[in-house]
């Protein structure tokens, strides 16, 4: 399948375009479209611009709020709980995590659950909010179920992404973001979209075989069997069953019931490490990232990488190639 190569600029214009056009109000879509072309020009495409046509379709059903008023409940001097009234979860994430990052000045810590939200894009934009500010980040949140837990024969898990981020000093900062599935929901969707192969072992058909072709996939499985299918129960247990919403085989599908709110609930953790005693935590970190990639190699590997690494060089192309859009996806959007 073909490819656009599209300059940042323009592509946050063309899906701007397409959010207005279905109502949502101007603030909350600007953020929505940093979200999703920072996925996009970090290599994260299946939580790119291909998500808009899902966003205006669930907007124009009414399964999202455009005109959402966040309100937040400050339970303690370090606790936070921000109801995002049915809205965007990107702006719902955002404001979540800036909220963090205020408590975390003056407490050293902000712990920051979100309720009444929906889909909120790539966790590892909150976090380069969070290492913006020289702290450290931790996020994380539920999705509805597409992944068999381990030893299981049908779909219980979601793909329950989570995400760390960490400044370093002098350079970009260190970010974990990953499904706790095997390959996110996302990247399988993007498959489909480029008729591209999925990797051997991540996906079963509706015989309970692995496959390898993304229109055959019938559930997803966890990463590391046990360990990832333990990982996405305990956030499932943090955000969902912690904010009394749904979980698991009760969360609204994303893609079905376009017409009803999906009441998904996600956590943002942030703790300023100078309020911990450690003012060269950055610093340290560099230490820690440049002795990683001094570390040799395996035979037919170059370097060691620390996460985000190939995120950054992704992005450094992008700024000078333009962000790849598969064509289906910017005809939609120039449409």
């Amino acid at each position: 399948m073909s490819t656009q190569f599209v300059k940042e600029s323009e592509l946050k214009q063309l899906a701007l375009n397409k959010l207005l056009a279905a109502g949502l109000n101007p603030d909350s879509a600007k953020q929505v479209v940093d979200v999703l072309v920072h996925a996009d020009s970090t290599g994260v495409h299946s939580h790119g611009v291909m998500r808009v046509e899902h966003y205006c379709k669930r907007l124009n059903e009414g399964g999202l709020n455009p005109n959402a008023h966040f309100s937040i409940e400050q339970v303690s001097p370090s606790v936070a709980i921000l109801d995002s009234d049915d809205g965007m979860g990107h702006s719902a994430l955002i404001e979540a995590t800036n909220h963090a990052i205020e408590l975390a000045r003056e407490t050293g810590l902000g712990f920051v659950s979100v309720k009444n939200t929906s889909h909120c894009g790539a966790l590892s934009y909150f976090m380069e909010q969070t290492t913006s500010a020289g702290m450290i980040g931790i996020s994380m949140t539920q999705t509805d179920t597409c992944v068999a837990p381990h030893g299981g024969a049908s779909k219980f898990l979601g793909t329950n992404p989570i995400a760390f981020g960490f400044p370093v000093e002098g350079s970009t900062p260190m970010i974990v973001d990953m499904a706790t599935s095997a390959t996110a929901f996302g990247k399988l969707l993007h498959a489909k979209e480029t008729n591209s192969p999925i990797p051997s072992g991540v996906a079963l058909d509706a015989e309970g075989n692995d496959t390898t072709d993304p229109h055959a996939v019938s559930t997803l499985l966890p990463f590391g069997g046990h360990k990832g299918s333990g990982i996405s129960l305990a956030i499932d247990a943090l955000t969902g069953v912690l904010m009394g919403a749904n979980y698991s085989n009760h969360i609204v599908k994303m893609y079905g019931d376009y017409d009803k709110m999906r009441k998904l609930a996600s956590l943002v953790i942030v703790i300023d490490p100078s309020r911990l005693g450690t003012p060269l935590f950055a610093a340290t970190m560099a230490t820690l990232v440049s002795e990683l990639h001094a570390v040799p190699p395996v035979p037919g590997k170059d370097k060691v990488l620390a996460p985000n690494d190939l995120q950054v060089e992704y992005k450094q192309r992008c700024d000078k190639e333009g962000i790849p859009v598969a064509q289906s996806v910017y005809d939609y959007l120039v449409s």
